[in-house]
Formats: structure tokens, C-alpha cells, sequence
């Protein structure tokens, strides 16, 4: 099961940040400003933001209900800067269906920027949307470093619904680098 994961550490996913913002500076134009898709853009838009040294502004899209459940990409938050006629970074932490890179998109065009580049620190080769710009290509679920809570909550509730004991659980979740601090966090705010 562990085979299913991909566990990211804080170093490597700022090394792979600062990689990604060498790409950009490679580009073909310069951008202008970095549009991060929250939530999952936030961490990567803010690092690119100090990398690119370039301001940053975001958008919502919603669409997923767990770690199985892919929901139609919505528009929750719209954009509250002007990006008309400018070369705009669009950025997400992965392209999985794609669907909220290809909403995010959409929304964007339509308030006249002279170019919208995508980038995400994963790509998914099922997505229907390839970044211009990504650091990695997996199958795999990721674990991000800013999301312990989420994905133990979510693990811990596939796996009890699985019928595995607390300590299977924990024993699997200390595999996949979350610690015992986590853990015990998430059981004792989120878990009965």
C-alpha cells in the first residue's frame, strides 16, 4: 500500500521549487505575475514569488473530496488583481485530472492577459492538462510537507474503514515519514 504514496520532503520540494523558477527564468517571455490556485498553489506560488521575485495573487478551485474522489473543478474565489495584458504564472502543486488547471485557465483568458503559462510541481500522465512547466511526473499519491493533517486524516480514515487496527495504522503512517507528534496531533483534534 505504501507503493501507492509518494512522500515529499520539505528540502526536496524547495530544491524542485527553486528548479522550477530557473525553468521560468529559461522561458521564452518574461512573466509579470504569479497566479497561485489555492490551496494547493499557495506554498509553491509563495516560493516562486520570492525566486521569480514577481507578485502573487490567487484564485480557489475546489474539486476534490478525498484522496479517491475527483469533483467537478469549481470557482470559489475569483481574482481580485488586474492581469489584463500581462504574461501570468499560473500555478498548482499538481496536475492530476487536470480539471483545475483547465477551469483556472478558462477564467483567466477571459480577463485578457497577453499570456497565461502553467506550471505545477507534478504532473500526472493521465491529466488531460500538461503544465508548460512541471518538476516531476507520477503516478503516485502525493504527500505534500504542508498537508500532514489532511493526509493522516484521510489515510487514517480509508484504513479504519478498511478495518485495520490503530497501530497497523500507525505503524503505516510512520513508513510514509509523518511522526508520532502527527500522528497523535490528528488523533486527538480530528479523530474519536
Amino acid at each position: 500500500m505504501a507503493d501507492q504514496y509518494l512522500p515529499v520532503t520539505w528540502r526536496e520540494y524547495t530544491s524542485l521549487a527553486q528548479k522550477l523558477a530557473a525553468a521560468v527564468f529559461s522561458g521564452p517571455s518574461p512573466v509579470e505575475i504569479i497566479v497561485a490556485i489555492s490551496r494547493g498553489g499557495l506554498t509553491l506560488g509563495h516560493l516562486l514569488s520570492d525566486h521569480l521575485r514577481l507578485p502573487i495573487s490567487t484564485i480557489t478551485i475546489q474539486s476534490y473530496s478525498d484522496i479517491q474522489t475527483h469533483g467537478e473543478a469549481v470557482l470559489t474565489q475569483k481574482l481580485c488583481v488586474t492581469i489584463k495584458g500581462k504574461h501570468v504564472l499560473l500555478v498548482d502543486d499538481v496536475s492530476d485530472s487536470g480539471k483545475t488547471f483547465a477551469r483556472a485557465t478558462r477564467y483567466l483568458k477571459r480577463l485578457g492577459p497577453k499570456e497565461i503559462s502553467a506550471l505545477a510541481m507534478y504532473f500526472k500522465p493521465h491529466s488531460s492538462f500538461r503544465p508548460d512547466y512541471y518538476a516531476r511526473q507520477t503516478k503516485k499519491w502525493i504527500l505534500f510537507p504542508y498537508e500532514p493533517t489532511e493526509m493522516i486524516f484521510l489515510i487514517t480514515k480509508q484504513m479504519t474503514s478498511e478495518g485495520a487496527s490503530k497501530a497497523t495504522i500507525q505503524k503505516f503512517l510512520m513508513t510514509l515519514g509523518y511522526t508520532s507528534e502527527n500522528i497523535a496531533f490528528v488523533r486527538k483534534h480530528y479523530l474519536p
